[in-house]
């Protein structure tokens, strides 16, 4: 009786103390940030911590962690390496794929059974929606089987079983009190154990906070030194700009009075020059008159150019500027007229004659040595005209050129040789339009009322042309 008795207080004070337990076994992630994983391990472990009766991979020895982790997904390896403190075991597996989607997926092992219960897998859009609700749905949908055996509080523990039944088979109540008493000091010493870490660690954490006041109270100290050299620094460089400024502002007063001295300085040697200049602007516009005056072109221009980059600011400077594009003007209608005078062009010289002695006679009233022989110059021009006309067989024209430039110039001996010579030069006139009556009638005409405009009635030719001109316009 005694012993029945001890088996079955036994059975009443020991079956609650032990339920079925789960092993958590570390995450393998892949294609996921560190900072992500650890978020989701994290809530991983308090569902599992506040839902379930479970064991973590951080309470395991170094040893045993090494041995299960070599097991994967292997149920038999598991049911090999365990030693009854867990019957059940979760694996996961936190990816990402290429949609940037968060995948976790979870695996549950029977160990006692040796079989993979559940494998489940489930895609969240992103990292947030990993929630401690969503993850403990997860682990609901995997132990659905065994939730009741594995949910915190319960009763059931098939190790603590075991161990009962064999209490019960076994009669001998003494053995089972030593067994109480170990169980009750190994309690014991884990109590003590543990208090012994709660105080080693309560003290490193108050050493710890020391060590970050200390800390603290040192950063405020250099804190302090550093805001006293640089409130310092900045006095320093205050005074020192208030100086430079200071000095900066004496310079610019001296460089501005002495600049005010040298502008009234160079207004009092301009005044004094355009007095000056303009005397003598006067008296070069005089001088290059009185060159004008005597044919000296070239040099007038020359000495009119270098006059106008004096400046007087008065009524001279427009005058010598006036002269100046006169001067200039006139010379290059000038150049044109000597140019045709040398190639015998008479469009260059008569076309340019009347704008030269215009504004020959603008620069030095009544003209100058140009003037008086542009008469001279004009009949060159028009014995060059009669030239160019009797080459066209324009006979009359050149007649009429040759008679102006006898009139202009009556000692032109080569127009007067022309106009003497007109008797034999309408037999000629006359044999080439006879020659042309055949093939040219049209020129041959033009050339027989040549010969009618060139020579008087009396002259046989004449009576010959016109009635030449008569048979042939019939």
């Amino acid at each position: 009786m005694r012993r029945l008795l001890i088996v079955t207080l036994l059975i009443v004070f020991t079956l609650p103390l032990f339920a079925e337990k789960v092993l958590y076994m570390r995450p393998v992630t892949k294609n996921i940030d560190r900072a992500d994983a650890k978020r989701i391990t994290g809530d991983l472990e308090v569902v599992l911590k506040s839902k379930f009766n479970y064991v973590s991979y951080k309470n395991l020895s170094k040893s045993s962690y090494r041995s299960f982790k070599k097991c994967g997904s292997n149920a038999t390896c598991w049911y090999d390496n365990s030693d009854g403190d867990f019957q059940y075991s979760i694996l996961t597996l936190i990816s990402r794929n290429d949609y940037d989607e968060v995948i976790v997926r979870t695996v549950l092992i029977g160990i006692d059974m040796e079989e993979v219960i559940e494998d489940v897998s489930k895609t969240y859009d992103d990292v947030d929606s990993a929630d401690k609700k969503s993850i403990y749905r997860q682990l609901r949908q995997l132990t659905k089987t065994v939730y009741r055996d594995i949910k915190s509080g319960s009763r059931s523990s098939k190790s603590d079983r075991s161990r009962v039944k064999k209490g019960r088979s076994d009669n001998n109540g003494d053995e089972v009190e030593k067994r109480m008493a170990k169980e009750r000091e190994k309690k014991v010493r884990e109590e003590e154990e543990r208090k012994e870490r709660e105080d080693s660690r309560r003290r490193k954490l108050e050493e710890e906070r020391r060590k970050r006041e200390i800390e603290l109270e040192k950063r405020k100290e250099a804190e302090a030194k550093r805001r006293k050299q640089i409130e310092r620094k900045r006095r320093i460089d205050a005074e020192r700009k208030r100086r430079e400024e200071e000095r900066e502002r004496e310079s610019l007063e001296k460089e501005r009075a002495r600049r005010e001295q040298e502008k009234k300085r160079e207004r009092m040697n301009k005044r004094r020059s355009l007095e000056e200049n303009s005397e003598k602007l006067t008296r070069a516009r005089e001088l290059v008159l009185e060159m004008c005056a005597q044919g000296k072109y070239n040099v007038a221009i020359k000495a009119i150019v270098k006059v106008s980059k004096l400046k007087c600011e008065c009524e001279e400077d427009a005058k010598v500027l006036a002269l100046k594009t006169q001067l200039l003007n006139f010379n290059k209608v000038r150049g044109k007229i000597l140019k045709g005078v040398k190639l015998l062009d008479h469009n260059l010289i008569l076309d340019n004659l009347e704008a030269a002695k215009a504004l020959d006679e603008y620069i030095v009233p009544g003209g100058t040595d140009f003037s008086k022989k542009i008469d001279k110059i004009e009949a060159i021009g028009y014995m060059a005209k009669g030239r160019a006309m009797e080459k066209q067989d324009n006979y009359t024209l050149a007649n009429e050129a040759f008679d102006k430039c006898v009139y202009l110039d009556s000692n032109k001996t080569e127009c007067k040789e022309w106009l003497d010579s007109k008797g034999t030069l309408v037999k000629r006139i006359y044999d080439k339009a006879s020659v042309m009556k055949n093939f040219n009638p049209t020129k041959a005409k033009e050339l027989l009322r040549s010969i009618v405009k060139l020579v008087t009635a009396e002259n046989e030719y004449y009576k010959k042309a016109e009635a030449d001109l008569k048979t042939m316009s019939y």
